[in-house]
């Protein structure tokens, strides 16, 4: 599937935390990465503190830390919302997650480095929109993720800005994020790093309103 520009020369293309896949006219549905198998493979600023902190391409040596990473990010989000429960295979399917963000040129698959310890990771990727509207092609930053003992340092925000120069060269024309809605934590650093109310995502009590249903 083409896209209006290509990735920036040498820059790794590689969805807390969910791109969508829309159908195109005349292209292919692409499949998110969560949901592709591991293997498959597609064609390929701030001050302070976190100023030596270094933010790099993933490595196969890097994927343990960013699992605990993002083991520390959901246990989070469980504690929030039981909604996040995780899989008994999720270690699995986040590393091919990774693994395959990594093979592919629409996604990018960043960490954030201060010396040998790993203290943050984004994974973004682009893809089209709904051909009815007149934005048509959007940038997700999917996950971003800080080491507690490293956050309020300017990290998120630096792998935030690199994640968004990574978009807009490869051709997004605006860049959204996914957030829960019980993480204020989260919903204040994207507020004051920019970010400005969009859509509302909403679960529907199933069997209260089958209830309803059957009542009537």
């Amino acid at each position: 599937m083409s896209r209006p520009k290509t990735p920036p020369s040498g820059a790794q293309g590689v969805e807390p935390t969910s791109c969508r896949s829309e159908l195109d006219h005349g292209t292919p549905r692409r499949v998110h990465a969560w949901n592709a198998r591991p293997g498959e493979r597609e064609s390929s600023g701030a001050a302070g503190a976190s100023t030596r902190v270094s933010i790099r391409d993933v490595t196969d040596e890097d994927l343990k830390a960013l699992l605990e990473l993002w083991h520390e990010l959901m246990d989070l989000h469980v504690a929030l919302d039981e909604r996040f429960q995780l899989a008994p295979n999720a270690d699995q399917r986040f590393y091919g997650y990774i693994e395959t963000a990594r093979s592919r040129d629409d996604y990018f698959v960043r960490l954030a480095a201060d010396g040998p310890e790993i203290v943050g990771f984004a994974v973004s990727c682009i893809l089209p929109n709904s051909p009815v509207y007149q934005t048509r092609w959007i940038g997700y930053i999917n996950d971003l993720c800080v080491a507690k003992a490293a956050r309020r340092q300017g990290i998120g925000k630096r792998l935030a800005v690199d994640a968004v120069r990574w978009l807009t060269q490869s051709g997004a024309e605006t860049v959204e994020v996914y957030v829960a809605k019980r993480n204020q934590t989260a919903v204040d650093f994207w507020h004051r790093i920019g970010g400005t109310d969009y859509l509302e995502r909403l679960t529907l009590d199933v069997e209260r309103l089958q209830g309803k249903s059957r009542a009537k």
